[in-house]
């Protein structure tokens, strides 16, 4: 039987570990990871009547790329393509294409933890129903651990390489006029950090597990190896099991055995009663019937050489 906080543990690993599954998986599949808004230079502006800048609205995840042409409200989608032809060149005007790169270069840490995190949880249902191999169970805190880093530092490269293409346009141009370039996290890399937190929080769970078990393991060992009424109970049973005798099949060869022969000594023994000396059957019965017949033999000699001193010649 587990002990109740072993049973806790267990089903904390398994809830926590579901959520960051649940977490991460949407964040992947969903396509709302950056909101952005460009202010691009407006041709039909003369100085008069048409504003300076238009805004250009973008929408992205990890599969697409929705946005606007500038000064429309349409929104067109596309597939971010992760094999492409041609190369990256950034654009001074138009920092969009900025977005999809960032993507590329941080999917491969992302895909990675998304595939760490389901061999963990497997690895985690496994260890839950095979109770008697632990460290199933750490090493699906292991696979936690790693998918939580490596999300990490997708999401780092992510962020670092997206600011570095849009650059300048992040920061204001004066105080009276803001950035060209605002961005807004959606919900999808808010999963993803939930995702990282909760991945994190399960593979530190499960390594705790793991040391709670082992140590409730050599606890109980060690119960079993010091306690009287167990090493009692196993010398009673060797004691018993070297003086049972094996019962006599019927229709076996061997015809049953009588009692054990004896050597002169011993039957000449057997009729005289030493004081002192219990004739009940012990374990030690080979021992004892030495020193019996030790003490018995110097009593006879010491018998004897007085009887010869007293008698005359």
């Amino acid at each position: 039987m587990l002990r109740p906080s072993l049973t806790l543990l267990r089903a904390l690993t398994l809830t926590v570990a579901s959520v960051a599954l649940t977490a991460q998986a949407i964040a992947c599949a969903s396509n709302a990871w950056l909101y952005s808004v460009e202010l691009m230079p407006n041709p039909r502006y003369n100085g008069t009547g048409d504003r300076e800048h238009i805004a250009k609205h973008t929408v992205s995840g990890l599969w697409r790329l929705c946005y606007n042409e500038p000064g429309q409200v349409v929104m067109r989608c596309e597939n971010i393509d992760y094999f492409p032809k041609e190369e990256y060149s950034p654009d001074p005007n138009d920092s969009t294409m900025s977005i999809p790169y960032a993507v590329k270069r941080a999917s491969v840490f992302i895909f990675s933890s998304c595939l760490t995190l389901m061999l963990g949880y497997l690895l985690c249902i496994l260890g839950s129903l095979c109770r008697k191999r632990p460290v199933i169970s750490f090493a699906s805190g292991v696979c936690f651990i790693l998918s939580g880093l490596l999300i990490l530092t997708g999401m780092v490269i992510y962020i670092s390489t997206f600011k570095s293409e849009v650059g300048n346009k992040l920061r204001p141009r004066s105080s009276f006029q803001g950035p060209m370039f605002v961005y807004t996290y959606g919900y999808s890399f808010i999963l993803a950090v939930c995702g990282l937190m909760t991945s994190e929080l399960a593979g530190t769970i499960t390594v705790f597990l793991f040391i709670h078990w082992h140590k409730d393991d050599i606890r109980k060992k060690a119960e079993l190896s010091h306690h009287p009424h167990h090493r009692r109970g196993r010398s009673q049973l060797k004691c018993e099991s070297t003086n049972r005798r094996p019962p006599h099949r019927r229709g076996s060869r061997d015809p049953p055995r009588g009692p054990p022969r004896t050597s002169e000594s011993m039957r000449d023994l057997a009729y005289y009663h030493v004081p002192g000396v219990s004739r009940d059957t012990t374990c030690n019965t080979v021992s004892t019937s030495a020193d019996i017949a030790r003490e018995f033999s110097s009593r006879e000699f010491s018998s004897f050489e007085v009887l010869r001193r007293t008698t005359p010649v």
